[in-house]
């Protein structure tokens, strides 16, 4: 263990310290950290000792730890899950520290290993701030030869990160009011009008009527519009193709029938040419419109089946 990155350095007097270690790490090289631990935080301070299989289950406090100290005994394997980094989060006090090193991959190679940038990822995402500049270790050969069959990493490929970062330095969940308070805003003479209000509908003085264009609305009426209409033109459409005047019969149908006169057979023609093919092909005023298809020239009838009502 490097005494200068991970020890005593990191806490201060008075502190509750969590030291966190995990296995493959010698008892007697934890004790020894502990004893130098206490003996910098003092009476006044408190140091506990968890391993990291464990941590969740060991039911901490909330907001109990100053500093916790994350892999600080060699050799340093144990690469830390979310879970962990959450509870840390949670046994911090506000604005507490968290001392980590753990074993990192140089390049993204398809390993288990996380990179730097990865681990930097993963501690904004657990919660912590202020993340300092990771320092890179060099692996001993212990660490070397037991992390690059543990997590099939390539020996030249393995370093060990070491940062510290922190605890917001507000409860996690916690929530504090806005304050929103807006500008005043000018309050509306509502007593007074405007004196331009009056003015709106008002004519300018210099306006004259002979200045105001005016359009005839018989400049809007074309020739055919001034053509009188004749009888013809004002029966209704459905008398002349009829043999039989309709009750109370206004197109003329009637009068035609009782002088005598020849009734005038409508005519049906196709102004497009493709009415036979069907009502694809037809427009919406064909007369043909819902007939069903035919040759040219040839007369439209009915079946008698066609005729009957459904059943």
């Amino acid at each position: 263990m490097s005494e200068n990155l991970m020890g005593s350095s990191f806490v201060s007097t008075g502190d509750v310290v969590l030291l966190v270690w995990s296995e493959g790490q010698q008892p007697e090289r934890v004790k020894e950290l502990v004893e130098r631990l206490q003996e910098k935080t003092g009476s006044g301070g408190q140091v506990k000792v968890e391993n990291v299989e464990r941590l969740k289950q060991s039911a901490h406090s909330t907001s109990s730890i100053d500093v916790a100290l994350v892999g600080a005994i060699n050799p340093v394997l144990y690469v830390h899950e979310d879970a962990i980094l959450s509870e840390l989060v949670r046994v911090l006090r506000p604005s507490g520290k968290l001392h980590l090193r753990e074993p990192s991959a140089k390049t993204d190679n398809g390993t288990s290993l996380r990179t730097r940038d990865a681990l930097i990822s993963t501690l904004k995402l657990s919660g912590f701030v202020d993340i300092s500049e990771a320092t890179i270790e060099n692996a001993s050969s212990e660490e070397e030869d037991k992390a690059s069959s543990q997590y099939k990493v390539a020996k030249e490929n393995l370093q060990l990160v070491q940062l510290s970062c922190s605890k917001p330095n507000y409860e996690v969940g916690a929530s504090s009011s806005l304050s929103l308070k807006l500008p005043k805003q000018p309050r509306l003479d509502t007593k007074s009008p405007a004196t331009n209000v009056s003015k709106v509908w008002t004519l300018s003085d210099d306006m004259g009527d002979d200045d105001v264009d005016i359009i005839d609305e018989d400049d809007l009426l074309e020739e055919e519009d001034l053509l009188k209409p004749t009888a013809d033109s004002l029966k209704a459409q459905c008398g002349p193709g009829k043999k039989k005047a309709c009750k109370n019969c206004s197109c003329g149908l009637a009068e035609d029938l009782e002088n005598g006169n020849p009734l005038k057979m409508k005519t049906v023609s196709s102004s497009c040419g493709s009415c036979y093919l069907g009502d694809a092909f037809r427009c919406a005023s064909c007369p043909y419109l819902g007939m069903p298809a035919f040759k040219p020239g040839q007369k439209i009838a009915l079946s008698t089946r066609q005729l009957n009502a459904d059943d």
